[in-house]
């Protein structure tokens, strides 16, 4: 009896397998956990069951020859992590002709919520997520021009930040010597307040000269950033084109730019806005449906520069043009305490309606 239980589980098996349209049985799935000195892999058939699994240093020609390698005979779906390698991996992997395929690390809950949790297992979940289809969304991996002004953004954000830093420092550096350090505040303060050093001693002036000369080199630094920005900007005609929306200058249309990148990712301004986490999150269940907070998914560069924009827009633009985009969020400002709601609305609203000053490209998406 339980020969022809199995049996006729097999012949079942088989016959999904050839009337199935899928055609997973041809094709052959790779997880591969990604390090900087070695990466672990694991290779599925197209029944999910391990062909082979290794590991290999993390560089160019061993990743080649190891993808080549199984490739040779089958088609093959290449799975990673997303991680500081994951451009590097891209890179010597694409011309290869395997599909990669990068995830969030966070949205693959089998490995993010795995009691045991080793190198050999996320490489062979990896795998077998992709074969099984039960995959989310993967992660856009830009190249060219795209992410070289993410990392130019990125450094700016960078600098941008230990400048301030220091410039905190100095600050706290008077609040412990007992003086009010509010009583000194905008530009080059620092300077000022050597200048007439009342109450200052020898230590506290070495220190604040320290900050002085780290935020000025640093100052610098931004400058030459910034020009660099100022050239692309001026170069690429999809900025110059997202400049025409009222309320979006240079550095947010180059944020917008490099954040979204390929724009035929989108088929609708309701999938810009979701990728962007300026839509709302809901929890529904049978009769109950609640609507929370914005999602805050994906770039948080791009919904800063969005959110930037939609406060210029609703606080600080009167010109006739901006009128249309702001008559909504400026419907939900009717008091203080929905200040933050508008300013997302009007984020929310630049990113997916019309500009009037772009009447030949009549949506965001369009602007590419």
């Amino acid at each position: 009896m339980g020969t022809q239980t199995e049996a006729f589980s097999a012949k079942n098996r088989a016959s999904r397998r050839t009337c199935s349209p899928r055609t997973e049985e041809t094709m052959r799935y790779l997880g591969m956990d990604v390090h900087v000195k070695s990466t672990v892999w694991c290779l599925l058939d197209g029944g999910g069951e391990v062909v082979e699994k290794g590991k290999a240093p993390t560089t160019a020609t061993e990743l080649t020859g190891l993808v080549q390698r199984l490739a040779k005979d089958e088609p093959l779906v290449v799975a990673q992590e997303c991680g500081k390698l994951s451009h590097f991996v891209h890179d010597v992997l694409s011309p290869l002709g395997a599909k990669l395929l990068t995830f969030n690390p966070y949205h693959l809950r089998v490995i993010a919520a795995s009691r045991k949790k080793t190198d050999k297992r996320d490489a062979y979940w990896l795998a077998r997520t992709v074969q099984s289809g039960l995959t989310p969304h993967p992660v856009y991996i830009p190249t060219g021009i795209v992410r070289q002004l993410r990392a130019l953004l990125n450094e700016r954000d960078s600098v941008t930040g230990q400048r301030a830093a220091w410039l905190v420092r100095a600050g706290t550096l008077l609040q412990s010597a007992g003086l009010d350090e509010r009583k000194h505040s905008g530009k080059d303060w620092i300077e000022k307040l050597l200048q007439q050093p009342d109450g200052i001693d020898e230590q506290l002036k070495l220190a604040l000269e320290r900050c002085e000369r780290m935020a000025l080199a640093l100052s610098g630094e931004l400058a030459v950033i910034d020009a660099r920005l100022h050239q692309y900007a001026r170069s690429i005609e999809q900025v110059r084109r997202l400049q025409t929306i009222p309320a979006i200058g240079e550095k947010v249309a180059l944020t917008i730019y490099a954040w979204i990148g390929d724009i035929s990712r989108f088929h609708t301004a309701r999938q810009l806005c979701a990728y962007a986490g300026l839509t709302p999150s809901v929890r529904q269940s049978a009769d109950s449906s609640v609507t929370g907070r914005i999602t805050k998914e994906g770039s948080k560069q791009l919904r800063r520069a969005l959110t930037q924009a939609g406060d210029v827009l609703l606080f600080r633009c009167q010109s006739e043009s901006s009128a249309p985009l702001k008559a909504k969020p400026a419907r939900i400002a009717v008091h203080r305490a929905r200040r933050k709601i508008a300013v997302v609305a009007a984020a929310r609203h630049s990113c997916a309606r019309p500009s009037t000053s772009c009447a030949t490209r009549p949506t965001t998406t369009q602007l590419y």
